[in-house]
């Protein structure tokens, strides 16, 4: 599962390298945004596209809030609303989490092997 998130990631930045060879990639600013905001970028679209499906279930935000040790309203700017993003550390932990939690999922979606006596 690991190699899905990397190849989305690798997939975003080449976009993104290619969209600056370009020079389409102009850079939004305003009061209080750096010229690459995280929020704004492709790789974090890429990443937040991915965890958006697993924060679908009950609970999932908070779940995920313990894990990176900021709140469940933290969880929904990040990914819902989009307001703030997580500094480096918290992306990090962030790409562990969804790495388990797809191969979780991928686990529980295998049909179990049934043994005939």
């Amino acid at each position: 599962m690991v190699g899905g998130i990397v190849e989305s990631l690798i997939a975003a930045s080449r976009e993104i390298a290619a969209a600056k060879a370009k020079g389409a990639a102009k850079a939004k600013r305003g009061r209080g945004r750096s010229a690459s905001h995280a929020a704004d970028g492709a790789l974090w679209r890429a990443l937040t596209a991915r965890v958006a499906p697993l924060l679908a279930q009950r609970g999932a935000q908070a779940r995920l809030g313990r894990e990176l040790g900021v709140s469940r309203q933290q969880i929904y700017a990040y990914f819902k609303s989009r307001t703030a993003a997580p500094d480096a550390e918290r992306v990090l932990r962030l790409i562990v989490w969804l790495a388990l939690a797809e191969a979780e999922a991928a686990q529980k979606a295998k049909p179990s092997a049934k043994v005939k006596s």
